[in-house]
């Protein structure tokens, strides 16, 4: 999308520049006509090339602002294409925070654990109900979500998305 929108871009640009230079090529011929505009063949044409310098005028107008449009697009592509991932980095979750402890367990690990041996991992109290709650909300959350985590088959067992992925690989 974003390459369709820098394209268009760019044609706007080129013909806004072919119509600003048809603008100065009237401009220059009016200018041309000065004083001599009072016969009537002169002034007939005089207007007629008056008519269409406020026709490219009003056409530059036109272009300018669908290129402000254009550059809008293209600066929400930018901003957009910013919130993916770069390749080999890691998503969806700060380095250091609590659930990027549990990315790093569950891959250390390589399957799904039980929220009892996940707090223990990330040295946490398995006893601890609200740090206990917190952590089985979080991860819920972000297995509803379809996000990073999946809920593991056996209760409160939780994973990582990519054991689905690589399981499908092996089969």
């Amino acid at each position: 999308m974003m390459e369709t929108e820098s394209a268009a871009l760019q044609k706007l640009e080129v013909e806004l520049r072919t119509v600003k230079a048809r603008l100065g090529g009237f401009r220059d011929t009016l200018a041309a006509f000065g004083a001599e505009t009072e016969e009537g063949a002169t002034l007939a044409v005089s207007r007629r090339v008056q008519d269409k310098l406020k026709k490219e005028q009003s056409t530059v107008e036109e272009f300018e602002a669908a290129i402000v449009d254009a550059r809008g697009r293209v600066s929400a592509f930018e901003e957009a294409l910013k919130l993916f991932p770069r390749e080999g980095e890691e998503i969806e979750l700060r380095a250091g925070s609590q659930l990027a402890d549990v990315r790093r367990v569950l891959k250390e690990k390589g399957v799904p654990m039980s929220l009892a041996e996940i707090l223990v991992a990330i040295g946490k109290s398995a006893e601890d109900v609200k740090v206990r709650n917190s952590l089985r909300g979080s991860l819920a959350k972000y297995a509803q979500d379809g996000r990073v985590f999946k809920r593991g088959e056996a209760p409160d067992t939780f994973g990582l998305i990519e054991f689905c992925s690589e399981t499908a690989n092996k089969g």
